[in-house]
């Protein structure tokens, strides 16, 4: 994602496309490094799909904002992606790290329906182990789905997946696409087994492609698929009546919580979180362990608290939220 040089010639370069290419839909990744980006050529040339960085760490792209709007005037689906500078010596440290480095992407890319899934682009360890830079990816990424209610997508090449992440395959199970960068190759190299047998979503096969509207060389992609409106996002969930708790919030009874309604098409799949709170206000709750299921036997340990569900809805993809009311637990 970064400025990469190039070093072959250009003859080299019109025989490095990988094999079926015409069976792709074709894309690139910009970032400042290429700026004044004819957008109206780019989609001429063929290309349908862009994805651009929006942040570096806690720093933004000067470019972004220009060529979100470029990219939408000439018709081309849109994505933006957050290259990650991950940082903390502790779990704890980690997670607020990639915590913060998360919201400022969303306050600064702005994801919304019709763009495809932002990206969270992983070249660097700094410093960071296997094991807690995969807490850091956990936590960047789940902070993402929270705030966007959209599954982001993975960049990375097979090389740092393997060494820097051990081969995780943790993220495929979780939902995450991957975006995989292996260059001047017939076929890219897909690790975590091939992404949990579900395989590649995006290919950035060269870092040098000839696209029309952009001077030099540019990160030429590739989405395996016929279109690409199928990687796009869907409108999330819409809530309607809030879930409610049913029953005595007693220790030893068990609770029902109602789902509430929700418009969305296909219907949303429903999942359930119950959370213990400090109040009736329910700015201060935490989530019980192993408590996901519609039903709740109140504990001991609840007595004077309260408790809330929240349902989250599913569907196309994208997810939304809705708490319930927090009921007061007696004795």
């Amino acid at each position: 994602m970064r400025r990469r040089f190039c070093l072959l010639s250009a003859l080299v370069l019109a025989t490095a496309a990988p094999a079926g290419a015409s069976s792709f839909v074709r894309g690139i990744d910009v970032s400042h490094w290429k700026a004044n980006i004819d957008w109206t050529l780019v989609r001429v040339g063929g290309y349908r799909f862009a994805f651009a960085e929006a942040t570096n760490g806690f720093d933004s792209d000067w470019t972004y904002d220009t060529n979100r709007a470029g990219a939408a005037a000439a018709g081309i689906v849109f994505g933006a992606f957050h290259f990650a500078h991950p940082s903390g010596t502790t779990p704890q440290e980690a997670v607020a790290d990639a915590v913060a480095q998360a919201d400022f992407f969303v306050s600064v890319a702005q994801p919304q329906t019709g763009d495809l899934a932002p990206v969270l682009d992983l070249e660097r360890t700094d410093g960071l182990s296997p094991a807690l830079l995969r807490t850091w990816t956990a936590a960047w990424l789940d902070e993402v789905w929270q705030q966007t209610g959209a599954r982001p997508t993975i960049y990375a090449s097979p090389n740092f997946w393997r060494h820097a992440m051990r081969n995780s395959s943790i993220f495929a199970s979780t939902g995450s696409r991957l975006w995989v960068a292996h260059w001047r190759v017939r076929r890219p190299r897909v690790p975590a087994a091939d992404w949990g047998a579900t395989g590649w979503s995006f290919w950035q096969w060269t870092d040098c492609s000839h696209v029309p509207g952009i001077r030099g060389c540019v990160d030429g992609d590739r989405f395996n698929g016929g279109r690409i409106g199928g990687a796009v996002l869907a409108p999330p969930p819409a809530p309607g009546e809030p879930p409610t708790i049913l029953g005595v919030p007693q220790s030893g009874q068990t609770l029902t919580a109602t789902p509430g309604t929700w418009t969305a098409t296909p219907a949303a799949t429903l999942a359930y979180q119950w959370q213990r709170c400090t109040d009736t206000t329910a700015q201060d709750c935490t989530p019980i362990p192993n408590a996901t299921s519609s039903t709740y036997t109140v504990e001991p340990a609840d007595v004077g608290q309260t408790l809330q569900v929240v349902v989250a809805a599913t569907s196309r993809a994208r997810t939304a939220w809705a708490p319930s009311s927090a009921v007061p637990v007696n004795a």
